[in-house]
């Protein structure tokens, strides 16, 4: 198909520029926009380090053990364990700072991700169960997280580090909306 030099692409003018209140996609969908609790940033320093002392503490036992003559490879180990655990450590608050969620009328916002941010809208309609979950460390900083569940594992959302109260009360919520939907809980 030919097009003449008449009809030529021309810009609309009036879309130039960013649109009247734009924002960026992953913006607070509602007025009413939670943030978790900052003491789930230090709950994830406390796991983390664990978790980093047994894998590198172990790499850098089996490096010193079997290693035979060089003494530099345990404290290569040892060293790239500590880079490791210094740049979690950092970025744990940042990944809790990024964290949040937000109730409209008909449907459940979570967003979280620092570098893959996700925005997931949740319609209270399709939410076929509520789960409250609370590990040693969470329950010691009195938090819960609170897992909503749906029928397509693509819009399972998890609200971490909530205040006991408060994922309790959202829990009770979302029952009652749920019901109130007409979904499956």
């Amino acid at each position: 198909m030919q097009t003449s030099p008449d009809a030529a692409f021309v810009p609309d003018p009036s879309l130039d520029g960013s649109p009247e209140r734009a924002v960026e996609p992953f913006a607070p969908p509602a007025e009413a926009w939670r943030r978790v609790s900052p003491k789930l940033a230090t709950v994830r320093r406390i796991s983390l380090s664990i978790g980093t002392l047994i894998v590198f503490g172990a790499l850098t036992v089996a490096a010193w053990l079997f290693v035979p003559f060089p003494t530099w490879p345990p404290l290569v180990v040892a060293g790239v364990g500590l880079l490791w655990w210094l740049w979690r450590w950092v970025r744990a608050g940042r990944v809790v700072r990024a964290t949040g969620w937000a109730r409209r009328d008909k449907d459940l916002c979570v967003v979280q991700g620092l570098w893959f941010r996700d925005l997931s809208i949740i319609p209270f309609g399709r939410i076929q169960m509520v789960r409250v979950t609370s590990g040693p460390l969470l329950r010691a900083f009195g938090l819960a997280n609170v897992d909503v569940v749906t029928a397509s594992l693509a819009a399972n959302a998890t609200i971490p580090g909530l205040p006991g109260d408060e994922a309790r009360a959202l829990r009770d919520l979302i029952i009652e909306l749920s019901d109130a939907e007409g979904s499956g809980l």
